[in-house]
């Protein structure tokens, strides 16, 4: 149980995903998720380079990529942001994610995956572990998640 009397029952197996989410608990205070504009670069610290930022869509029917941390650029070797989860479907990887986070809007609490075999092409020698957190603007609608991904060499990671 965190200071403001939530409590956040998950437990990452990365740091970096512990640290982020340790941030979101704070600032959700009882409410389904903070507002995108508490989620500063200054609470995050040493974890931003691992988190993400997607933008809800119509409910949950797609995501628009918004913000992604260093590491997560590195690992796609791409940026993405501006572009929607829709464009990027077809392959386990992004059918995961989207599963991932229409899972995390309909049940509207943190969702964490992993640590898992990475399924991202040429990547396939990782593990990841993924979390997802609702953020709300108005303290009811998910209009954002938050979240942090990290990952390791494959097997060499434990639960």
């Amino acid at each position: 149980m965190n200071e403001t009397g939530n409590v956040c029952a998950l437990k990452p197996a990365s740091e970096r995903l512990a640290a982020a989410y340790g941030v979101w608990c704070d600032l959700a205070a009882g409410r389904v998720g903070p507002r995108r504009e508490e989620i500063t670069p200054a609470r995050l610290r040493s974890a931003i380079a691992a988190t993400f930022v997607v933008d809800v869509l119509d409910g949950g029917k797609d995501f628009r990529f918004r913000f992604a941390g260093d590491r997560i650029i590195q690992f796609m070797g791409r940026r993405l942001a501006g572009k929607l989860l829709s464009e990027q479907r077809g392959t386990p990887f992004f059918d995961g994610m989207h599963g991932m986070y229409t899972h995390c809007v309909a049940a509207r609490e943190p969702i964490l995956a992993g640590p898992m075999p990475v399924t991202y092409p040429g990547k396939e020698f990782l593990e990841i572990e993924v979390l997802a957190m609702p953020l709300s603007d108005d303290g009811q609608a998910i209009t954002a998640l938050f979240g942090a991904f990290d990952t390791w060499q494959l097997g060499t990671h434990r639960v």
